[in-house]
């Protein structure tokens, strides 16, 4: 524990704080487990003087905790407290467990499963509500999101290894699915950003999300959904159990019929990213690959042969 540090977040913060532990960093902020007299907390410290990430960070938690107060269903992580000065922001520690470790556990537990279903539903509901309360057919969708479809795409093309296989002309072909894309007018809406089963924890019979660092006010639920499907394609439980908690979560959502467009798009989107984090951010093509690049480059060749293949409609969902 750093005093100094303790020191400088219990004043620019106006909380007492106990202990305060490192447990994470990136090249956007550290961030630390936090304890005051009767509780525990994140402080996220953002580096750099511009606080905008981190007061978009703070808009979307605000939002949360005024979408789940006095939910029975739902974990709030509170409102949280920032210091645009300091660049800190501090956010309620949400209890439980990652649901992901819940999924892990319940694949030969039929009791647990039962539970996974619940929460499920759970969070079909949360989407489906966070949709509603944040649609707007007036807007446009975040020009950002372009921006790195076309970045993911650029870089499963130039893969020296897969590219000229798998991924040829994938930067001509993203291109002309953001102009089929546009030209719909899809309504966008707020998003998590990070909708993985390792952000959302699972605590008796409520759930609560975390982590909303990559959160979007102007993209689209197919977004999440999407990240989660893949996500959920890429553990290794059985297939029955899968199916289960996609139609638990079809459920809660009770779909929409959304544009085959926008299911195509964020597919592809969801899809490329994945690849690419799994197939191009390591040191493969120089091959010098850490026990970490192994596993992505394993799970990421994985993918490519059996779930994560180009979309069709049989991939659609909800």
């Amino acid at each position: 524990m750093n005093a100094e540090n303790l020191n400088e977040y219990s004043t620019g913060l106006g909380i007492d704080l106990e202990s305060l532990e490192l447990i994470q960093e990136n090249k956007y902020c550290l961030i630390h487990l936090a304890k005051t007299r009767d509780k525990r907390c994140i402080i996220k410290k953002y580096r750099g003087q511009d606080p905008a990430m981190m007061m978009m960070e703070a808009k979307a938690l605000s939002f949360y905790h005024e979408l789940t107060r006095g939910d029975p269903e739902l974990m709030d992580s509170g409102n949280p407290i920032v210091n645009p000065e300091k660049n800190l922001l501090c956010i309620g520690f949400v209890e439980g467990r990652p649901l992901s470790d819940t999924l892990y556990s319940a694949r030969r537990n039929r009791n647990l499963q039962d539970k996974a279903h619940r929460y499920m539903r759970i969070l079909g509901r949360l989407m489906r509500t966070i949709f509603e309360k944040t649609e707007q057919p007036e807007k446009n969708t975040e020009p950002l999101i372009f921006e790195y479809f076309d970045f993911t795409s650029k870089r499963l093309e130039e893969n020296s290894l897969l590219g000229p296989i798998f991924f040829k002309g994938y930067q001509k072909s993203g291109a002309e699915l953001v102009a089929k894309f546009v030209k719909a007018k899809i309504s966008p809406s707020f998003v998590h950003g990070d909708f993985v089963f390792r952000n959302i924890h699972v605590s008796e019979n409520r759930v609560g999300l975390i982590d909303f660092a990559n959160s979007l006010y102007l993209s689209h639920p197919l977004n999440d959904i999407y990240n989660m499907r893949i996500a959920l394609d890429n553990m290794l439980i059985p297939k029955y159990f899968k199916n289960d908690l996609l139609n638990n979560f079809s459920d809660g959502f009770q779909p929409i019929e959304f544009p085959e467009i926008a299911h195509q798009f964020y597919y592809e989107y969801q899809r490329r990213r994945w690849l690419m984090l799994k197939l191009c951010w390591s040191n493969v093509e120089e091959q010098r690959m850490s026990l970490n690049d192994l596993k992505d480059w394993i799970q990421g060749l994985r993918g490519l042969a059996t779930f994560a293949k180009p979309y069709n409609s049989t991939v659609k969902f909800p």
